[in-house]
């Protein structure tokens, strides 16, 4: 697939490589060639394009030479006979000139005009809030001012000209929708760095103008005012314009004419449904207050100004990470007025795509799925300007790598995130990593009792710290637990537990509790080379593992086994202490958690992972 971009600098990508031609030259003529895409440049233009009024006599023959260096890019050969493998890429030789032919996808200008052109038809439909998403989504098509890299002539050079003022334009067009929708107090801070940038752009002070008196600030729309006008006159020997001198009027009068019209914007969703909130129904936690307030106070703090707050959360199995950041996203409404989204990455039937999370994020904040973009960076930039200038949280739960959030995260330091990792997970992105620690023997107790109840509980105390003890102090086994003894009034804890440890074949269904849930579930996302390791360790090992002993039960060397020792770790399946055997010659030793050990000698009685 053949890209072309001409909004920032020069760029050719083919299947995902960068392809640009270094030569000035070359550059000039594939950029005279994009920006007139399917239709035919005549020589006479890309002659004038190059050498303006003065060409050499070689002018023809230098051309082809340019033109016979591009057809060497990948994407831009002449197009093979028809059939599957056909590139329908080409620059083409026509009749008095060249045509690059290609698809309209392939271009970023048309990309940027086909989103345009549809956020002002929503416009003159009424939908303002759709319009102001599409219009931002064509700025951000941008990647800096048009060709900004190239030396243009005469003709490219006013086609560069052109793209500017369009995107001016444009701009011009999602800030009128922005303020329509009543976003002024979010639009003050771009407005004023816009204004500074351009200080003569009378519409860009008018509009921070009106922005500043709707927010309640009209001495510094006053100033606004008085400011652009000592620049015109100073520089221009200009007065402003009627527009601008109308407005200081209305704003020294306070004029009711300048506060937002009602009535006026369209949504998919209704104004009355308030902000999207997605969240799986609320819990309440037992021994996680500490946390809660800790993250909860770093996602709320609106200081930063490098992005959206990204917190991840991990923990053993049975930790409680959903409930965790479920539980904290219910708490924050009031930090995050605009939204706040739930998506899980997993899926009974497979991981979702990020493609599909997208499109699962945009309906909820009311696109329609018929009218989402096909590729995945289009429908990451719709929601990422969706979510500009708006204070969302965001929960992505089930995530594998860090990699898999990169294209879900919202626009601005307004927002924030919270990610439940069923592993450790890095990345620059995080502001913030916690991991869910066991709650301890006294919160352990206070939960299992009042889940299953006091008297039951208590009248098997020796079964009650059995089972304690098997779940390590993790809420979701013991919750579990506490719902077999709920379908079976008739059984002891200790029962229970001899069940659990039966050397037999244990069907876990996914829709019956059962303790070892969140083990199967971790264990089945493992690589088999490490849940083969895992089962084996769990059949053959009793007590605290040196690298050494490990090695030789799996029958690797030991750098290899302590490589795969540590993936465990991260995965929360192996407990790791310093180590303490004279024997050893590393750093640490490693222990299977009890729950662990019995889940997998449960559901491997042949030692073979499944």
């Amino acid at each position: 697939m053949l890209q072309i971009g001409l909004l920032g600098t020069l760029q050719v990508v083919h299947d995902g490589v960068h392809v640009t031609p270094s030569a000035p030259k070359v550059r000039q003529v594939l950029a005279l060639l994009a920006l007139r895409a399917n239709t035919t440049v005549p020589l006479h233009q890309l002659v004038e394009e190059l050498w303006e009024e003065r060409p050499p006599s070689s002018a023809s023959t230098t051309l082809q030479t340019y033109i016979y260096q591009l057809r060497k890019l990948p994407g831009l050969c002449d197009p093979q006979p028809p059939g599957p493998a056909a590139d329908t890429q080409a620059l083409l030789t026509r009749p008095g000139g060249y045509r690059l032919s290609v698809a309209t996808d392939c271009l970023d200008a048309q990309e940027f005009a086909e989103l345009a052109a549809r956020g002002r038809e929503s416009m003159e439909r009424g939908a303002v809030a759709e319009a102001a998403d599409l219009l931002q989504r064509a700025l951000t098509v941008w990647r800096g001012p048009a060709l900004s890299d190239l030396a243009p002539g005469p003709i490219v050079g006013i086609d560069a000209l052109r793209l500017e003022e369009q995107r001016y334009e444009v701009l011009e067009e999602r800030l009128n929708a922005d303020l329509l929708l009543g976003r002024h107090h979010r639009l003050i801070s771009e407005l004023t760095a816009l204004a500074a940038d351009n200080p003569t752009r009378e519409g860009l002070h008018a509009k921070l103008m009106l922005s500043l008196y709707r927010a309640g600030r009209r001495p510094e729309a006053l100033e606004v005012f008085q400011r652009i006008r000592r620049v015109l006159t100073r520089e221009l020997g200009l007065e402003p314009c009627s527009e601008l001198q109308r407005m200081h009027q209305q704003a020294l009068a306070g004029d009711p004419g300048l506060d937002l019209p009602g009535g006026r914007t369209a949504l998919h969703r209704s104004p009355t449904d308030g902000p999207p909130v997605t969240l799986p129904a609320d819990v309440a936690l037992v021994g996680r207050e500490a946390d809660l307030q800790h993250v909860g106070r770093m996602l709320s703090d609106t200081g930063g100004k490098d992005g959206p707050r990204c917190v991840a959360v991990s923990g053993p199995p049975g930790a409680g990470t959903t409930a965790f950041t479920v539980h904290l996203a219910h708490r924050l409404g009031d930090s995050f007025p605009d939204g706040r989204l739930y998506v899980s990455l997993g899926n009974p039937a497979g991981p979702l795509s990020i493609d599909d999370v997208l499109a699962e994020l945009l309906e909820a904040v009311g696109y329609r799925r018929s009218e989402l973009p096909a590729h995945r960076a289009d429908r990451a930039r719709m929601f990422s300007a969706w979510t500009a200038g708006r204070r969302v949280l965001l929960v992505i739960d089930d995530v594998a790598a860090t990699d898999q959030i990169t294209d879900l995260l919202p626009a601005d330091a307004g927002s924030a995130v919270l990610v439940a990792g069923y592993r450790r997970l890095y990345g620059c992105q995080f502001k913030m990593r916690v991991d869910l620690p066991p709650l301890g023997s006294e919160r352990s107790l206070e939960l299992f009792l009042g889940t299953l109840g006091r008297d039951r509980a208590l009248s098997d105390a020796h079964g009650l710290h059995t089972m304690l003890d098997l779940c390590g102090d993790l809420p979701g086994p013991m919750l579990e637990a506490a719902g077999v003894l709920a379908l079976r009034p008739h059984w002891s804890i200790r029962q229970l537990v001899e069940w659990l440890n039966r050397d037999r074949p244990a069907v876990v269904a996914h829709q019956r509790p059962h303790p070892f849930h969140n083990v199967v579930r971790r264990c089945g996302r493992l690589e088999p080379r490490l849940r083969d390791a895992l089962a084996k360790l769990a059949w053959e090992s009793t007590g605290d593992l040196t690298v050494e002993q490990a090695a030789s039960l799996l029958g690797g060397d030991a750098d290899e086994t302590e490589e795969l020792l540590e993936e465990l770790v991260e995965f929360f399946l192996l407990g790791v202490d310093r180590a303490t055997d004279p024997t050893t010659a590393r750093f640490f030793q490693y222990r299977l958690p009890p729950l662990v050990r019995t889940a997998l000698r449960a559901i491997q009685p042949v030692r073979t992972c499944v």
